[in-house]
């Protein structure tokens, strides 16, 4: 009887499509380095939420001390709350963005099942768990995977409204709130997925009725309660004037930030084609799939809200090309549907596959071959990485052997089940050979994320900060960091100032903001650019140096003047 009961149960939960979406999406979510470390923007949004929770100040954006008002609290606040509960580490600076991961996925899942065929739903989700850009920002302590989440999930509660109409009012609402909430994460830039939106919004008026619906202009008000009374508490602390880092940072295309200044030039006008070949790139060959599902799905009458499926990516895209700055994830919002699209191009190929047509059929076992080709070579290239002597390659490199290794064995899979397929291919062999196409994005992901590739951005100087005399000093005393002045250093100022903000974050005990080198203390300790500052007293100690910035301990005389 026990058997018979767990026989049924484990065969109820194979059957269940959000069980494989854990597993699949959850997998390479829970796949790490064991010592990852931080990379240098996301140090720079965990010192400000570190202040922010050290000092008890939930208004008040600081790096390093001193207050700045360039991106909205939304996702600081999120990773305080991380550290309250969890500790501060890398992996609680990254919780936000992965618990916005998961939710995305199951967003996708479920927008994904108003199209046709409804499988599109699972497996659109599935193919955006193995975009590149998409699985990397997953796991980085930044705002753009929250910028993602928010405008799917306002999407996700219209259609949730068109579905269940008694339910039409509180959908409304959550959607707005959804949609407004964005400008707390993204600011400004929240305004583009509400833009793309006009079209659906629009033209199915009559239909939807969601421009009728109270519930979604009343969510919009709410949402934007919490950015409006941070906005005036910065106002009524600073003036107005700290308030224009984070007005500027969205201009028209060309529009000068100054005041005074050229309306258009030619440099901004060129990059106007930017995400035109930066959003194909990186969602290489996904995006081939997503060509033929789009033109599936605009040719298919049977087939609604196509302003919405194809409309809002496409007036996001033209959206993103004529604002700056511009950012490759900031076209992360436009990844699902293009996730969905392609699991369509992807379906129509697993038709393809398991026709009885040879013309058609054939085509699907060439694209298969195709990628068993191509498969062999990165499994040869990774073979080659991995058994060169170690004095003729560096670590670093032979890492991305294991990534050739594992996706060229994944890639495989497509071409080895389609050895196999004699008469009338059944249902179950289709979708096999369809997620076989996924196999080797699959793992050459979780290589790159087991092997640090991604995810361990700064060894070198977190095994500095974490060894011998720096470890014990940070340990045990408050450190400043003294800011680089305005004087030319030698090599990249930006390497400097990435290396900057991961010792502040990487630094327990944060001395109190220095505005200038002359106002550390005698006998203090503090972190300085040996560029930019020359110690005239021999008596001062060098405790460590970490690329070009030096753990000083301030003797009781000592005087230190701007080299040059």
């Amino acid at each position: 009887m026990i058997s018979k009961r767990f026989f049924y149960g484990s065969r109820w939960l194979l059957q269940q499509p959000w069980l494989w979406l854990l597993l699949w999406g959850g997998g390479l979510l829970y796949l790490n380095h064991p010592e990852p470390s931080l990379r240098a923007d996301e140090a720079y949004y965990a010192q400000q939420a570190r202040w922010m929770l050290q000092h008890n100040d939930w208004v008040t954006v600081g790096w390093g001390g001193m207050p700045q008002v360039d991106q909205p609290p939304g996702l600081l606040w999120l990773m305080a709350l991380s550290y309250h509960w969890f500790g501060y580490s890398e992996l609680t600076v990254r919780l936000p963005a992965m618990v916005a991961a998961a939710m995305t996925l199951g967003l996708t899942w479920r927008v994904g099942q108003r199209l046709l065929p409804p499988v599109s739903g699972l497996w659109g989700a599935a193919i955006l768990v193995v975009l590149p850009l998409w699985s990397q920002a997953s796991k980085l302590g930044t705002p753009d995977m929250l910028g993602a989440t928010l405008p799917l999930l306002g999407i996700w509660a219209l259609l949730h409204s068109e579905a269940d109409p008694s339910r039409r009012l509180g959908a409304g609402l959550g959607a707005g709130i959804a949609f407004s909430a964005g400008f707390l994460v993204n600011g400004l830039m929240a305004v583009l997925p509400l833009v793309a939106l006009l079209p659906y919004l629009v033209r199915g008026r009559h239909s939807h009725h969601h421009l009728q619906n109270p519930g979604l202009y009343c969510g919009l008000g709410i949402g934007t309660v919490p950015t409006g009374i941070w906005l005036g508490h910065i106002v009524a602390r600073q003036g107005v004037e700290a308030l224009y880092p984070l007005v500027s940072q969205l201009r028209l295309l060309g529009l000068s930030p100054e005041v005074g200044g050229p309306a258009m030039t030619l440099e901004p006008t060129a990059r106007l084609s930017y995400y035109l070949w930066h959003v194909p790139l990186t969602t290489l060959p996904w995006v081939l799939l997503t060509v033929v599902g789009a033109w599936l799905v605009g040719r298919n009458p049977q087939v609604g809200r196509r302003t919405l499926w194809l409309g809002y990516p496409l007036v996001l895209l033209v959206g993103l090309s004529l604002v700056e700055p511009r950012h490759g994830s900031y076209a992360l919002p436009i990844y699902p549907f293009m996730a969905l699209l392609a699991a369509v191009g992807l379906h129509y190929l697993g038709r393809l596959y398991r026709s009885a047509a040879p013309s058609r059929y054939r085509v699907a076992l060439a694209l298969g071959w195709g990628l068993g080709v191509l498969a062999m070579g990165l499994i040869s290239a990774g073979l080659a990485l991995l058994l060169t002597p170690g004095e003729l390659i560096s670590a670093e490199l032979r890492l991305y052997g294991w990534v050739g290794l594992l996706g060229g064995i994944g890639g495989l899979v497509p071409w080895i089940i389609g050895l196999n397929r004699q008469g009338r291919v059944p249902l179950l062999q289709q979708r096999l050979w369809q997620g076989g196409w996924l196999m080797g994005p699959w793992l050459g992901l979780a290589a790159v994320f087991l092997t640090g590739l991604w995810g361990n951005y700064s060894p070198d100087i977190k095994q500095a900060l974490h060894t011998g005399a720096i470890a014990s000093t940070l340990a045990h005393n408050p450190v400043h960091v003294v800011p680089l002045p305005d004087v030319p250093l030698a090599g990249s100022v930006f390497a400097q100032q990435d290396t900057m903000m991961l010792l502040t974050a990487y630094t327990p005990h944060l001395g109190e903001p220095l505005a200038h080198w002359q106002d550390l203390l005698s006998e203090a300790y503090a972190w300085v650019n040996a560029q930019a500052v020359l110690l005239e007293n021999l008596d001062h100690e060098v405790i460590g140096t970490v690329d070009d910035w030096q753990l000083l301990r301030a003797p009781f005389d000592r005087s230190l003047t701007p080299r040059g």
